[in-house]
């Protein structure tokens, strides 16, 4: 490609407020640099944020799944040749869950191979004729209407007419290819820079702390986990090579000191700790129950500090490194996620204090922010009946996200020993902002609001997972059969 026709824009060109719009976006793209897309489309200040507006009313706030969102945007990529935004979107589709084969199966004309579900020839066929023709034949819209809503289909031909303009105005302007922020390189002779490495997970028996153990495993780590529900907790451990596994109420500051030394007794010492531990449930600060809002406190920032604080001697090396696992929720509050918004903002507090304090020993900490992940805690915390009341406000932050995106953000920020962790990667972008997406949110959760509360205060929803009240210092923790 030739020198660009209209350069990317300097601060001072694209304007204070463009340029914190653009560095959110940078920290979510993984590029050395902020994209030239958005630099050079900012020279025009007013037409870029409505453009940003318009393009984030289709993805990631559409009606569409961001999986089939992503799948359209790769095929109109193919079409027009824009390898710019192909680039860009392979990340994204495989974040989505798009598998590497199916992303390869892109370039490919034939879309009756098995790659594809039904639903997906039909997304693929229609960008196809919408680029081919303009338009979309009859027989295809039949099989669409069977497919899609009235909704999915005007945002379906929005979303091709508005990725095809994208592409038309990249080649146009000349706009550069981003470089890629390069990968963290290993220590010499380290293949996998997991390999060995010893860790400890609570709230290993289900969910994402269960598949990071299965993933560190697989990748030559030697784990031990923790939890609180012994047969889930065994089957976990089965599958990590009869790894140890201690029953351990995170609530409980001697339990959790008892499972710290019996992984450092059993693996010679640590060198990483991923506080896991976590439940969640609903809770109307007005006309809600306290005891759900100790209990999420309990678990979710007591058990974050104890499970710190016990390991970090053992951790405070050139090697070492803590992950405490927070939320998107720490940094954007909603309506009924008090609770949690308030557990899991103090945990990002206790992460980052933690980071200054280890910094002289060359230990690092980070702190892990997702949005809706498919876990067990997002569909029984999240699939009440006030929870749906408010999903037709809640735009990308009601999003389910494949777990298996956030199991790749941890094991690669584990690799890294990285400062931040998002799953999906959107998340980067809203954090340096979150002032500004806070106020989004009052605004737009309004809409529903007070009938969520009332039922709110009649479902009187249980936590994700069932701890009962402290009673005080319990048995020291029970390293299980299967793992001892």
């Amino acid at each position: 490609m030739s020198e660009p026709r209209i350069t990317p824009g300097s601060r001072a060109q694209i304007g204070r407020v463009n340029s914190l719009i653009v560095a959110a976006i940078w920290r979510a793209t993984g590029t050395e640099r902020p994209p030239n897309l958005f630099t050079t489309l900012a020279r025009h200040r007013r037409l870029f944020r409505a453009w940003l507006r318009f393009g984030g009313a289709l993805m990631p706030r559409g009606k569409l799944r961001r999986v089939d969102t992503e799948l359209v945007i790769l095929r109109v990529a193919h079409n027009t040749r824009a390898e710019y935004e192909r680039r860009h979107h392979e990340r994204l589709g495989r974040e989505s869950g798009l598998s590497d084969e199916q992303i390869a199966a892109i370039d490919r004309d034939d879309v009756s191979e098995a790659t594809w579900s039904e639903r997906q020839r039909l997304l693929l066929k229609a960008t196809d004729e919408m680029h081919l023709m303009r338009d979309v034949s009859d027989e295809l819209w039949a099989d669409l209407r069977g497919e899609f809503s009235d909704e999915e289909l005007i945002e379906l031909c929005m979303l091709v007419g508005h990725y095809e303009m994208l592409a038309m105005t990249i080649a146009s302007l000349r706009i550069q290819p981003d470089e890629l922020r390069s990968r963290v390189p290993r220590a010499e002779g380290d293949r996998d820079g997991l390999a060995g490495r010893r860790v400890l997970i609570t709230g290993a028996a289900r969910g994402i702390g269960a598949a990071v153990a299965r993933r560190l495993h697989e990748r030559g780590a030697k784990v031990v986990l923790a939890g609180i529900e012994p047969d889930l907790l065994g089957r976990v451990a089965a599958d990590c090579g009869n790894a140890l596994a201690v029953v351990c109420d995170v609530r409980d500051r001697e339990q959790v000191e008892g499972a710290v030394e019996a992984a450092v007794d059993k693996l010679g010492g640590l060198d990483v700790v991923i506080a896991n531990a976590g439940v969640a449930a609903q809770l109307p600060i007005l006309g809600g129950n306290p005891e759900v809002f100790e209990r999420t406190i309990e678990v979710n920032l007591l058990g974050a500090y104890y499970t710190l604080q016990a390991a970090a001697p053992h951790i405070a090396h050139e090697r070492g490194y803590a992950l405490a696992i927070s939320s998107l929720a720490a940094a954007v509050h909603a309506p009924l996620l008090g609770a949690y918004s308030a557990s899991k903002a103090g945990v990002e507090a206790l992460a980052d204090s933690l980071r200054s304090e280890l910094h002289s020993t060359g230990a690092r900490v980070g702190v892990a922010y997702f949005a809706q992940l498919e876990t067990d805690m997002t569909r029984r915390g999240f699939g009440t009946k006030a929870a749906q009341e408010l999903s037709a406000a809640s735009g990308p932050f009601d999003r389910v996200t494949p777990l298996e995106v956030g199991v790749n953000a941890i094991v690669r920020g584990i690799e890294r020993r990285s400062r931040q962790v998002v799953a999906p990667s959107w998340v980067a972008g809203v954090l340096p902002v979150r002032m500004f997406v806070q106020r989004l949110v009052d605004r737009v959760s309004q809409r529903g609001l007070r009938r969520a509360l009332e039922i709110a205060r009649e479902e009187d929803a249980p936590l994700t997972t069932n701890v009962g009240p402290r009673t005080g210092t319990e048995s020291p923790p029970t390293p299980a059969e299967f793992g001892a």
